[in-house]
C-alpha cells in the first residue's frame, strides 16, 4: 500500500446504516482519496456491515473481528494496520462536513500538540462537543446542548479532553504515549488518552474551524449495557489516574 498522510479509523458494531452515511461523508468531504486511508474495524456485526465495507473502493479497508473486542482494542487494531502520520478516530454515527480535515491536521502539526478534536454538533444543530474544561478531578463539558452559534466557542484553546466521536492523534508519539488502554471496553478510552497526553506534557486542543456532526448514542441503543460499561470504565479510570487527579491546573 502506498504511503499516505492520514489514517481514519472507524469501529463498527451493527451500525450498517450509520456507517454507510459516515463513509459517504468522508468520501465527499475529505479531499484527495490518495491522501488518506479509512480502516473500518468491525466487531463481529451481524447486520451485513461486512458486505457494505467490502463494496467500497481501495480507500476503505476492513478488519473483521470474530467477536466484539470493544472500542479501545479495535482502535488499536486500526492504528497498527495503518501507516499515516496523522490518525483520526470517527464514531460510525458521525458525518464529517466540508473542510473538516485540514484544520485538524494543521493543529496536530504543532510539536506541542498530541490530541485534537473538532466542533461537534448534533443533527438538530445543538453543540455536543466543544472541549472538556475545568480540572482533572472536576471536568466540565462546555456548551452541551446549546445552539450552534458561530460566534460562540470559536477560539482554539487547550482543554482537558475532547470528544471521542472525532479525535486526532499523531503516530510519532505512539512510542511515548502508547496505544489506547484496552482495559476500557466502551467509554473513557479517549479521556484516558487525553489525560495521558497531558501527563506527558503535551497539549490537547479544541479546533473550532472543523465541524463534525455526531448523532449521539446512534451507535448503541442498549442504554442499560452502556451504563454498565460507563461505571466499569469510570472505576478503572479513577484508580489509574488517582495521583494525577490531584493536579488542580484549570483549563478553559
Amino acid at each position: 500500500m502506498a504511503k499516505y498522510q492520514t489514517d481514519i479509523i472507524i469501529v463498527n458494531y451493527n451500525t450498517k446504516e450509520y456507517l454507510a452515511d459516515c463513509l459517504q461523508s468522508i468520501d465527499s468531504f475529505s479531499g484527495n482519496t490518495g491522501n488518506y486511508q479509512v480502516w473500518v474495524v468491525d466487531n463481529a456485526s451481524t447486520d451485513g456491515s461486512a458486505d457494505l465495507i467490502q463494496k467500497y473502493g481501495k480507500f476503505v479497508s476492513g478488519i473483521y473481528n470474530p467477536e466484539n473486542r470493544g472500542y479501545g482494542r479495535a482502535c488499536n487494531q486500526g492504528i497498527s494496520a495503518g501507516v499515516g502520520d496523522h490518525i483520526f478516530f470517527l464514531n460510525s454515527d458521525t458525518l464529517v462536513t466540508a473542510g473538516w480535515l485540514p484544520p485538524l491536521i494543521k493543529a496536530l502539526n504543532s510539536s506541542e500538540v498530541a490530541v485534537v478534536g473538532p466542533r461537534l454538533i448534533n443533527p438538530e444543530g445543538l453543540l455536543v462537543g466543544v472541549g472538556v474544561v475545568g480540572t482533572n478531578a472536576h471536568p466540565f463539558i462546555r456548551g452541551w446542548n446549546e445552539p450552534n452559534e458561530p460566534a460562540c466557542y470559536n477560539q482554539s484553546i487547550q482543554v482537558l479532553s475532547v470528544g471521542g466521536a472525532c479525535m486526532g492523534i499523531k503516530r510519532e508519539l505512539i512510542p511515548k504515549l502508547g496505544l489506547f488502554d484496552e482495559h476500557y471496553f466502551h467509554y473513557f478510552e479517549e479521556t484516558d488518552y487525553c489525560y495521558n497526553a497531558r501527563f506527558h506534557g503535551y497539549q490537547v486542543i479544541y479546533c473550532p474551524e472543523s465541524t463534525v456532526i455526531h448523532r449521539v448514542n446512534g451507535s448503541c441503543q442498549d442504554f442499560q449495557r452502556l451504563r454498565i460499561y460507563y461505571r466499569e470504565g469510570e472505576k478503572y479510570f479513577q484508580k489509574k489516574w488517582k495521583s494525577f487527579l490531584k493536579d488542580t491546573t484549570k483549563y478553559g
